[in-house]
């Protein structure tokens, strides 16, 4: 019998469940019987990875793949020509990237105990925790955590803490005889995982390993992640650069068939090429963009921990967020009360009457919050509070109208309480106070849903001093009251009060304070004491949202990104507050609100008369497949939709389906309910007060669990892939001078080529430095009003290819060939001499090569003028890049409008003008194979195409301004818009 038809084995007759497992209460499970199902169901542990991959071997997996290969291939030649240089940065980068999802399966190891005491064979036995199976009977003991599932049937004042599974810290009391087919709900289930903070207990075990609730969280969190954006992209690029060395490589050995240069030369030029031509730079210029766009993340208060996710989070089409906690503040505050039969709003003035001062004393003492300790001396305004949510606010707001509460609870001192009851929906509490003749009178104040609570009173407060009889309109005038407040989404609360008559036998009942270790007496004070009580009003309490949460859901509609919300609270209160944060605009109608407006059944209501729907996942077909075929339906047919009283598998089908319909997800979460939802969506998202498992399985842990922060990053990271597209564009430009000189080299025999060290140079000094500066540039335009492009996310395109290449790099090549021509023409070579001269230039016996004026070269004075070339070389690239950078810094809009604080771009010219100074002079003909020039006004040539650069440029952005959706737009503009 495997756990997997659990789901009722919790409610069932206990006697049939152990039937039905083959167990008993007082023996357990045979030997036998347990060996058997341990070999047919497997052990109780989650399938998990059992040790991560080896970190050397992960590091050289890294290190020796993509653009790595290239720089091996490059470094093996260079070794061949005896030089030893080469960065192997790239590989390093990408494997600090990597998030080591080890850590996941880490985190669920550690909830489960080693060890843990079953009874067997009538005995009990300490066995290791992966060998319990279902139907042992499990011992609970105080300090312990539970190794499964388990029903219990005995309990001894047994709470547990479900703090590791839910993220919140809330003792849970442990009662046999109450059971819900909601396990959450529930009393007499604990689960796998689970801390015990009191008491002992024992308990049958009904789902054990993948079966229970955390293995089902776990196996839905360990399946395979979306690809992130960052790999999508290096993917894209992989062909270019793979195609390129191949190029290459065929390229050199045909060469060596052909008279030209000698073979080490033609190597040394390839490699050099091959660097210079492969984006070997790109991973750092990725990983910057990354680190960057961290650091702006942490300011607004969200924690990177997996910095591929900050790139693909600005690609967001869906996101799935938690309707309570992510949206609202988590910070309750009393809104409304009914006193007297009228609702009194708070922010308002009222008249405080007698009967409001009863209200007020029940909610204090009907509490079990308390004010924190170490705050004497701070106005009552500022005091803070621990206890629930709701006990927090009912204190902060009657703190106003007594003079003490802890002198009032002093005055009404407790005798007996129990806590809220998910099942019988009240809390109850009873005190006892001397009156005016010195006499001690007991009082009885119960607190709780409204129906409830109307059920145990006979009278109510009216405006007369006297209660009144509790009439059949005034309860249902009440009733509705309440209703309209559920309504709203406050959650509301009655209260009722009584004074009891002493007596023995009443005493007796509250003598032990409801122990649950005697749980008749609750029951029997209940039912002996709680009637003809007088109903004292009703308080209602809200969640407010956030400070502009309106304005960030906006914000969520102009991006283009849908909102799916989803919560496990009711229809009616998820809807309210949907509508209070703006997710249910002010003109969209629900089915309901249709139905309410036309008065007419709901049924009635066709589906074109719908603008935004709220869905009870509880009425949903029970069959997955139908399941996935109405959320389809769902998604495609509303913009925004709200999934109510949701599973934890329904929230892991919903992200799927998003998924499948082509969606870029971003998933919001808490506890480990939501760890599979975190770890399916494309981008997981946890609060700071969430879970462990489900920290260490997001990518992004918002700091403030304020859903206006997520949108901010949402839209730090649509600038980050702006930029990026703007840097690559930068640095690709100067390919194209490489290009013209391999077109120089190899086709035109001119003796025109650039050394490996300087191709590393330019590569890194005047190609990545300088672009890194342009992911400080702001943004040209409201990056959240764009919608986004799924299908053209490409982070090297045709349109930027074309800037890059043709409308920049024909340029920066034309002042790269014209300065070399005019440098060999000072030197007395003319133009068509050039052409040819290669094969004799490079032979080292050729010592008196006459140029076009009939001087003799010696190959050391070719070679000298080789290095002074490489010097022309790059100081003409830095000054066309330099000219570049600035007007890079803007795709479309005007660079006067867009304007220059970007001060780190600006310290980037002084810095390539510095590069263009220091190779005039530089003599490092060793290394850098370079040496001073001599004729300086061989610059002069570079501006009139720089100053045209600037032309061209400034009319493609002018017509991009004036004439959108004109083919220039077209080929050209790699922008957002």
């Amino acid at each position: 019998m495997s756990g997997k038809g659990s789901s009722t084995f919790h409610t069932d007759d206990l006697k049939t469940v152990c039937l039905k497992l083959q167990t008993s209460t007082s023996t357990g499970l045979t030997s036998a019987v347990a060996r058997k199902r341990l070999i047919v169901n497997g052990k109780n542990k989650m399938n998990l990875p059992e040790k991560p991959e080896f970190r050397c071997r992960k590091y050289l997996r890294n290190c020796f793949c993509g653009l790595a290969s290239i720089i091996f291939i490059s470094i093996v030649a260079c070794f061949i020509l005896d030089h030893i240089q080469q960065d192997k940065l790239s590989g390093l980068f990408r494997y600090i990237q990597e998030n080591n999802d080890f850590l996941v399966a880490w985190a669920f190891m550690d909830l489960m105990p080693m060890y843990c005491t079953v009874l067997r064979d009538g005995r009990k036995q300490i066995i290791r925790s992966e060998d319990v199976v279902v139907g042992d009977i499990l011992m609970i003991m105080y300090g312990e955590r539970i190794a499964a599932d388990v029903r219990v049937f005995v309990s001894h004042d047994l709470e547990v803490n479900n703090v590791a599974l839910t993220g919140y810290s809330t003792s849970v009391i442990i009662i046999p005889n109450i059971s819900h087919p909601n396990k959450w709900i529930s009393r007499n289930v604990g689960f796998a995982c689970s801390h015990v903070t009191k008491g002992s207990g024992r308990g049958l075990v009904i789902a054990c390993g993948v079966d229970s609730e955390v293995g089902i969280m776990a196996r839905l969190s360990m399946e395979p992640r979306p690809l992130t954006r960052p790999r999508k992209h290096m993917r894209q690029v992989s062909f270019y650069r793979y195609t390129l060395c191949a190029i290459m490589c065929l390229a050199f050995f045909l060469s060596l068939r052909m008279e030209g240069p000698p073979a080490p030369i033609l190597l040394d030029f390839y490699v050099s090429f091959t660097i210079c031509s492969s984006p070997v730079y790109l991973p750092t210029l990725i990983f910057f963009g990354l680190w960057h766009t961290k650091r702006q993340l942490l300011k607004i208060g969200c924690y990177a921990r997996n910095m591929e996710a900050v790139s693909t989070l600005g690609l967001t089409t869906v996101i799935c967020s938690n309707l309570i906690g992510s949206m609202t503040q988590r910070a309750w505050r009393v809104s409304e009360l009914l006193v007297d039969g009228e609702m009194l709003n708070v922010q308002k003035d009222f008249v405080a009457t007698n009967h409001f001062f009863d209200l007020i004393r029940a909610s204090i003492l009907c509490n079990h919050a308390y004010v924190t300790p170490g705050q004497r001396g701070l106005p009552k305004s500022e005091h803070n509070f621990d206890g629930t949510d709701y006990d927090k606010a009912l204190l902060k707001f009657g703190s106003q109208f007594v003079a003490s509460i802890e002198m009032l609870r002093v005055q009404f001192k407790r005798l007996a309480s129990k806590s809220f009851d998910a099942i019988t929906h009240l809390q109850v509490s009873v005190h006892s106070t001397e009156n005016v003749d010195g006499e001690t009178e007991y009082h009885l104040f119960i607190r709780g849903h409204l129906t409830e609570v109307m059920d145990h009173c006979s009278t109510c407060y009216m405006k007369a001093d006297e209660p009144k009889k509790l009439i059949r309109s005034v309860r249902n005038s009440v009733v509705k009251k309440g209703s309209m407040m559920d309504q709203l989404g406050r959650h509301t609360y009655g209260f009722a009060s009584k004074v009891l008559t002493a007596d023995d036998y009443m005493l007796s009942l509250i003598s032990n304070g409801f122990s649950y270790s005697k749980k008749n007496t609750y029951n029997t004070f209940m039912q002996t004491y709680s009637y003809s009580m007088c109903f004292l009003g009703l308080i209602a309490a809200n969640n407010p949202p956030y400070p502009n949460i309106i304005s960030a859901v906006d914000q969520c509609r102009n991006a283009g990104i849908k909102l799916v919300l989803l919560t496990r609270a009711d229809v009616s209160f998820s809807r309210a507050v949907a509508k209070s944060v703006g997710v249910i605009g002010e003109l969209n109608e629900t089915a309901e609100d249709v139905a309410k407006r036309l008065r007419i059944p709901i049924t009635r209501v066709e589906r074109r008369m719908i603008t935004a729907v709220t869905v009870n996942m509880h009425t949903m077909s029970k069959q997955p497949h139908h399941q996935r075929w109405d959320i389809e339906q769902l998604l495609l047919a509303h913009v925004d939709v709200v999934f109510n009283r949701i599973a934890v598998s329904q929230r892991h089908l919903i992200i799927d389906v998003c998924l499948k319909l082509g969606a870029v997800v971003t998933a919001i979460g808490s506890s480990v309910h939501d760890t599979s939802a975190i770890r399916c969506a494309n981008v997981g998202v946890s609060e700071s007060a969430s879970s462990n498992v489900s920290q260490s399985c997001a990518d992004l842990i918002v700091l403030e669990n304020n859903f206006v922060t997520l949108v901010k990053a949402i839209a730090k990271s649509r600038l980050l892939f702006e930029n990026m597209k703007k840097a690559v564009v930068y640095a690709l430009s100067s390919n194209m001078a490489h290009l013209m000189i391999h077109l120089f080299f190899i086709v035109l025999k001119m003796p025109f080529r650039m050394f490996l060290l300087p191709s590393i140079f330019i590569a890194f000094f005047v190609n990545l430095i300088p672009a890194l500066t342009l992911f400080y540039e702001p943004p040209e335009i409201d990056l959240m009003k764009v919608k986004p492009k799924v299908n053209e996310d490409f982070l090297i395109n045709r349109r930027m290819l074309f800037v890059a290449f043709i409308t920049v790099g024909l340029l920066e090549a034309c002042a790269v060939g014209l300065a070399f021509i005019a440098y060999m023409l000072f030197n007395g070579f003319l133009p068509g001499f050039l052409l040819g001269l290669s094969v004799r230039w490079y032979d080292d016996s050729v010592n008196d090569l006459v140029d076009s004026y009939g001087q003799e070269w010696t190959r050391g004075a070719r070679l000298q003028l080789e290095y002074e070339i490489t010097s022309v070389t790059i100081i003409t690239l830095t000054i066309m890049q330099g000219v570049n950078l600035v007007l890079t810094k803007a795709g479309r809009a005007s660079l006067l409008s867009h304007g220059f604080l970007n001060v780190r771009l600006n310290i980037a010219i002084f810095y390539m003008i510095g590069i263009c100074i220091l190779f005039t002079f530089l003599s490092s003909p060793n290394v850098l194979k370079c040496l001073p020039v001599d004729y300086l006004p061989i610059f002069l040539y570079i501006f009139p195409v720089a100053i045209l650069t600037i032309i061209v440029e400034s009319m493609r952005r002018f017509i991009l301004r004036k004439y959108g959706g004109s083919w220039i737009e077209e080929v050209s503009y790699y922008g957002c818009t």
